[in-house]
């Protein structure tokens, strides 16, 4: 992985990723937020023209009276919804206790026959601490399987009808449900099972399943337990796939069709409630309760029970994807994988890791809703968020990586590279731009004329300060061009263009930089004086050639320079400009690479070189 430059942000992700796998074991909650935003962005569609609600609404209280009705006139509202030609008629309404009117036992007595002349189902519910349900199931179970012993435990009793009202209805069935901790009401369970003291178990459905079963004329109920993610509820025709033996709402945002039980106990009779499945329930403020469902909407527990049963009769069901948990777990450990190596080999390319990274955190919300358009649910947002985590870790550690990079390029090459070159350094890939190659570069080197004799005949304080006045110009000219600095040689500099970054035009960079050197010395000679100083006179030699440069030394000492023919000629040809009278000389291969008007010279033989040299000089 690009060794140790790589530690430190491979690590941090690989921490990030350590710890998100670790956190996914304990974040059920954020993964049903989001299969709730699956349908909250993309809602289901469960066809409900099966199933209605006859709703106990404030116009029918305004007319009726307060609730609790006489049990008589709720058997009126039954008769009335079996001469409509319902299917089933299920009562989301407890009658635990004889009916409290004056003419109680008489009521209840017109309410158990109504009951009776009709397919109807009574609501009941379970508790761990409550009394045993003197009312036996209307329903049988049957249980194939290994895996039936998962309803071999029950609560100990329950509030069921009392019995003449329970004897007289075709199904009873169970109406408790649970809230998710955070409130919503995401599934139902669908087989129940009681337990009391001394007593043999008993299983009941329900509400739902007991009104479908009523509906389609079945006696009992079958449950196959496999133990490998296929059990399942049958109902008459309908095969309920059980998953953890809950059925998950689709939480379409239609309502069935709603009739006021004062219109219709009016009327006698509603032909659109004819083959319907209707459910009967109080649907006034403060008198009935009101569920947070998984989009986010409070609604009233028939409309659940309408979706349930309209799920079962239409067959569509959302179910956890098979191993859904570990191929959440998978998303995130291959995810997080190709981060990683993205952030080991694209270092340098922080872009295209990005772009990696981004790719990987969308993957799982594409899966996602890809499976969840399928009716399978496959969680997106802990993979996802796990994955942000470790490009987030992964990008600081390449961001602290960079930092370092640059200081360190700043410490060690300010000197010698320009402050543009420097930046463009600690943008690419620096080890790699500072490895020895040969390459085509452009060399120059800068001399003061007569220094040897300035010396003897100036102090050293004096000379000092000149030099160091010459060498500040030739450093400002030099940056100014983005050359390199290779190195001071006494009264010299020796710099180059064309590394360790490329630029175009480096041979005309490298004549334009010796011009203005040798101009601003010139220029500058007046404040040399004014401050007790020796002018100076310099003059400069411009090559082109290929060259191996880079990092050279040993352990101890390691230097960025250049060595090559090139560097050979400048050094011949700074000889020649003193012979010459000429301020600036360049090479036959740098007057052939520049653009800038050149005039030969001279064709001379210098010391060390192969055959006669043809000198050049700028035109100016």
């Amino acid at each position: 992985m690009r060794g140790v430059r790589l530690t430190q942000p491979v690590a941090l992700a690989l921490l990030a990723l350590l710890a998100a796998l670790v956190a996914m074991a304990s974040l059920g909650s954020l993964r049903e937020r989001g299969f709730d935003l699956y349908q909250t962005l993309l809602p289901g569609n469960v066809p409900l023209d099966q199933v209605a609600i006859v709703a106990i609404d404030e116009a029918s209280l305004a007319a009726e009276g307060r609730w609790p009705w006489p049990r008589a006139r709720v058997g009126a509202l039954v008769e009335a919804i079996a001469q409509s030609g319902a299917a089933a008629i299920g009562l989301d309404l407890l009658f635990p206790e004889p009916d409290a009117s004056p003419d109680g036992g008489a009521s209840d007595a017109a309410f158990a026959d109504a009951l009776g002349r009709a397919p109807s189902v009574l609501a009941m519910t379970l508790a761990a601490d409550a009394p045993p349900v003197l009312a036996d199931p209307k329903a049988g179970f049957s249980f194939i399987g290994a895996g039936a012993e998962a309803y071999d435990e029950g609560y100990g009793g329950g509030v069921a009808p009392i019995d003449p009202l329970a004897d007289a209805a075709s199904g009873l069935g169970v109406i408790r449900s649970f809230a998710d901790d955070d409130g919503r009401m995401r599934a139902i369970p669908l087989v129940w099972a009681e337990q009391a003291p001394g007593a043999p178990l008993r299983h009941w459905p329900a509400f739902s399943v007991e009104m479908l079963r009523v509906a389609q004329g079945e006696a009992g109920l079958a449950v196959r337990m496999g133990g490998a993610g296929d059990d399942a509820l049958r109902v008459g025709g309908a095969i309920v796939p059980l998953g953890d033996g809950r059925l998950r709402l689709i939480d379409v945002p239609a309502s069935p069709l709603r009739i006021s039980a004062n219109a219709l106990l009016a009327s006698g009779a509603d032909d659109r409630l004819a083959g319907r499945i209707v459910v009967l329930a109080v649907d006034a403020a403060g008198l009935d309760r009101y569920h947070l469902t998984a989009r986010g909407e409070l609604r009233l527990g028939a409309d659940l029970h309408a979706i349930a049963v309209s799920q079962m009769l239409s067959g569509r069901y959302l179910l956890e994807m098979p191993r859904a948990r570990l191929a959440e777990f998978v998303l995130l450990g291959l995810g997080g994988l190709v981060i990683l190596l993205a952030l080991a080999f694209l270092a340098r390319r922080p872009a295209l890791a990005a772009l990696a990274a981004l790719a990987m955190i969308a993957a799982p919300p594409v899966l996602g809703f890809t499976a969840y358009a399928n009716g399978l649910l496959i969680d997106w947002t802990q993979p996802s968020v796990g994955l942000f985590l470790v490009a987030l870790a992964g990008g600081y550690g390449l961001y602290r990586q960079a930092e370092r990079r640059r200081r360190t390029l700043q410490t060690q090459f300010a000197q010698f590279l320009s402050p543009e070159i420097v930046r463009r350094l600690a943008e690419t890939d620096a080890r790699a731009a500072l490895a020895v190659e040969d390459r085509p570069i452009t060399v120059m080197m800068v001399d003061i004329r007569g220094f040897t004799a300035l010396t003897e005949s100036w102090p050293a304080d004096k000379t000092v300060a000149a030099l160091n006045h010459f060498l500040a110009i030739a450093n400002a000219e030099i940056f100014a061009r983005n050359g390199t600095i290779d190195k001071y040689l006494g009264d010299a500099v020796l710099a180059f263009w064309n590394a360790p970054v490329e630029q175009a035009g480096h041979a005309d960079l490298a004549l334009e930089a010796a011009l203005a050197i040798v101009a601003r010395v010139e220029l500058e000679n007046a404040k040399l004086a004014a401050r007790g100083l020796p002018a100076l006179s310099v003059v400069a030699a411009v090559e082109s050639g290929t060259c191996s440069v880079g990092n050279m030394g040993t352990a101890d000492r390691v230097d960025f320079t250049a060595i090559g023919p090139a560097v050979n000629m400048v050094a011949r040809l700074e000889q020649q400009c003193k012979q010459l009278g000429e301020p600036v000389l360049a090479g036959p291969a740098c007057a052939a690479a520049a653009t800038m008007p050149m005039r030969p010279v001279t064709v001379a033989a210098l010391r060390g070189i192969d055959g006669p040299t043809e000198l050049f000089a700028p035109q100016q």
